[in-house]
């Protein structure tokens, strides 16, 4: 009964380690995206398009970023 349970908390474990780098790895995208977003935007005409799409960029990536939080404080308390 014991081996299924610490079995159990070391799958766990390795799906809350997993899902970290996923969020992760998605992060990374996204500022890649971002930055690419950046470079290629016009900044000098006032077009509100051009910097809304910049703007929910940025409020994506702090999503991503409070959810890596979270799932860093889960498998802190996990160990």
């Amino acid at each position: 009964m014991e081996t299924r349970k610490k079995a159990t908390e070391k799958n766990t474990e390795l799906s809350t380690e997993k899902k970290l780098r996923n969020v992760r790895t998605c992060l990374y995208i996204l500022i890649l995206a971002a930055i690419t977003k950046l470079a290629m935007t016009d900044f000098t005409e006032l077009s509100y398009q051009s910097w809304i799409s910049v703007i929910i960029i940025v409020l994506v990536i702090i999503l991503v970023l409070a959810i890596e939080k979270g799932i860093r404080k889960k498998l802190k308390k996990e160990e």
